[in-house]
């Protein structure tokens, strides 16, 4: 019998789970670099989450999105 590993999330180590900024449940984000914009460069970021939505746009919109309640 095995033992399954566990790691541990520790202070300044990045996560890739977020909330999906459509239903809330757990998305995984991917980093997909900087694009330019007229205010200079924005991180854009890859969301996908576990029913299936996916979402691409910039970090701090997509982010801090709020769903409808």
């Amino acid at each position: 019998m095995s033992r399954l590993s566990v790691s541990r999330v520790t202070p300044g180590m990045e996560t890739n789970l977020v909330d999906c900024p459509e239903c809330g449940l757990p998305a995984t984000k991917r980093s997909d670099g900087w694009l330019a914009s007229t205010h200079g460069p924005v991180e854009h970021v890859r969301l996908r989450c576990i029913l299936g939505h996916r979402f691409f746009g910039p970090t701090d919109i997509l982010l801090h999105r709020r769903r409808p309640h």
